[in-house]
């Protein structure tokens, strides 16, 4: 089966433990790598025979296997079958609804499965287009290559699955094999498998009927037979596995010449590229390769743009089928047989297995309690394409181990980001940022630990600078000019007067609580004159510095 291009869903939020935290008087960066991908698992289905296409929806995954559809769990447990079926080799899915189709080529038909009942809720008749044996979808069309092996017998034709009656058009000449059908976009391709030159044939879906391009032929001598064949790029390019190549080729599907190679595996000349397709989102080729003897199979996946290899997973003493590479969300499948028995087993990759991804996180030099202090940082993928705009997880803990409310934050297109934060108080805090990766990179997290020191208040009074004995003095005063609230604390103010004649008195004049914003006020009313100088201090606590300031005034006797 080969999927149409579609968005992938991300991986649900979770959160990971990374390995060493180093306190920090002054922020410092702690860069972690990205966590090992899990390894690739294998599942016996317990069953052997024709068949092997896979397609995976509903969170349930089908495989075609002859007599019957196993069907399977997401983590590989095979959990129901739909027997009695006669032939059943191929499957395709539209990207929405709850539909698996399956061509059942010794009955000839097609039969539309629900993919939560597991009945069969439609039988299409294709007897008149004999032994169904590949399918495609996209949209609301079926594409179906079809034929038993006679000269002139098989083709390719598309119909609406979804009609009450389904009126099959042929596409394309007649064919002697049932023709390999890949489709995305408005791009079909056709190829008959096993033949040798083998020519891949390309056609414009957006008209009715649909509309020759052209073929596919390679060089001079054509090219060899034809194993796997699916769409990337929209469409926009082939992917073919041929016998006695060593690498996936891509064909651009307009200009119908050769273009980028995937190459070879670990199997060195003897093995052999069989089955191959392209993400949904188009970033990247996976490819199926099989050891000559078929006793060991590998699937690779590269790099779309660069061809580089990204991941590898390597399994003895079975062989992948063509065709059979299917993507789920974050999930990579592919069909595994016995050699000589046939019995059939589904590999699974394990989830985000490719790109990596780096995160990183960086505090100001000096961060105070109860004060916005700015942390950034920034998203890159291993790809060095922009990540566009993605949601962090923010983790915060105070210093006694305690956790604060979790946030969320986004990044710019270009991966940066930054949020503030305000330490209730002094000591070590902890912020852990983490993204928890898509369909195609690992997440990846950073942490950094910073020492907080208290908060440093501007003290501040205002008042007359004149006076008269008997006047009531009034002043104001604030020690925050940030948009805070404060804890509670206390203000002291005491007033030293000197005389004319140089007599010096002093006395306390009030203990106050500043308001929640640092505000405060006090009045006075002067008895003698003279320079008064009011000395006001605020008291500090486990958050707040200490801090003082004077205001003097010239306190003078009005006239008689």
């Amino acid at each position: 089966m080969r999927p149409s291009t579609s968005a992938r869903a991300p991986l649900p939020r979770r959160l990971v433990a990374w390995a060493g935290t180093l306190l920090l008087t002054a922020a410092l960066l702690v860069t972690q790598a990205p966590t090992a991908a899990a390894a690739a698992t294998v599942t016996d289905l317990g069953v052997a025979g024709k068949g092997g296409d896979v397609v995976a929806r509903s969170s349930k995954v089908f495989v075609a296997a002859g007599d019957q559809i196993v069907v399977a769990s997401i983590d590989g447990k095979v959990i129901n079958t739909i027997p009695g079926l006669s032939g059943a080799v191929a499957l395709a899915s539209p990207e929405t609804g709850r539909k698996v189709y399956a061509a059942l080529r010794d009955s000839h038909e097609v039969i539309e499965i629900d993919t939560t009942t597991l009945a069969i809720t439609k039988r299409i008749d294709l007897t008149a287009y004999p032994c169904p044996s590949s399918l495609a979808q996209s949209y609301d069309r079926l594409w179906i290559g079809f034929g038993c092996g006679e000269a002139g017998e098989g083709g390719v034709l598309g119909l609406i699955p979804a009609a009450a009656t389904p009126t099959p058009v042929r596409v394309g000449p007649a064919t002697t094999q049932a023709p390999l059908v890949a489709v995305a976009g408005n791009t079909l391709v056709a190829g008959e498998p096993g033949v040798s030159p083998a020519t891949v044939k390309v056609y414009d879906i957006s008209t009715t009927p649909a509309t020759s391009r052209g073929e596919i032929r390679g060089d001079a001598n054509g090219l060899p037979a034809l194993r796997d064949l699916a769409l990337a790029e929209y469409g926009a390019a082939a992917l073919s596995a041929l016998d006695d190549t060593r690498q996936f080729d891509a064909w651009d599907t307009t200009a119908l010449t050769q273009g980028r190679a995937y190459g070879s595996s670990g199997f060195g000349e003897h093995g052999l590229p069989t089955a191959v397709a392209a993400s949904p989102n188009g970033a990247y080729v996976v490819g199926g390769w099989n050891s000559s003897a078929g006793d060991a199979a590998e699937l690779v996946v590269y790099d779309a743009t660069t061809a580089e290899v990204i991941y590898t997973a390597a399994h003895q003493g079975k062989a992948v089928v063509a065709g059979s590479i299917e993507f789920y969300g974050t999930l990579t499948f592919a069909v595994l047989k016995e050699p000589g028995t046939g019995r059939m087993h589904l590999w699974r990759l394990p989830p985000s297995p490719y790109h990596s991804s780096t995160l990183t996180l960086t505090a100001p030099s000096k961060v105070t309690a109860l004060k916005q202090s700015t942390l950034s940082g920034r998203l890159t993928l291993s790809s060095g394409l922009p990540p566009g705009v993605q949601t962090l997880e923010l983790y915060r803990w105070l210093p006694d181990g305690t956790s604060r409310p979790f946030q969320e934050i986004t990044t710019a297109a270009d991966g940066t980001y930054q949020f503030t934060d305000a330490p209730p108080s002094i000591g070590a805090f902890k912020y852990q940022v983490y993204w928890p990766g898509n369909s195609w990179f690992r997440g990846s997290g950073s942490s950094v630990t910073v020492t907080v020191a208290l908060y440093e208040p501007t003290l501040t009074v205002t008042g007359p600078a004149t006076g008269n004995v008997g006047e009531r003095l009034e002043f104001s005063g604030t020690f925050g000019a940030d948009g805070i609230t404060f804890p509670r604390t206390i203000i002291t103010v005491s007033r030293k007067v000197v005389s004319p004649d140089g007599t010096v008195t002093s006395k306390g004049l009030v203990k106050l609580i500043p308001a929640a914003d640092g505000s405060f006020g006090f009045s006075d009313t002067p008895t003698t004159a003279g320079e008064h100088t009011y000395t006001v201090n605020l008291l500090g606590n486990s958050t707040i510095e200490s801090a003082s300031t004077t205001h003097v005034v010239t306190v003078l006797q009005p006239p008689a």
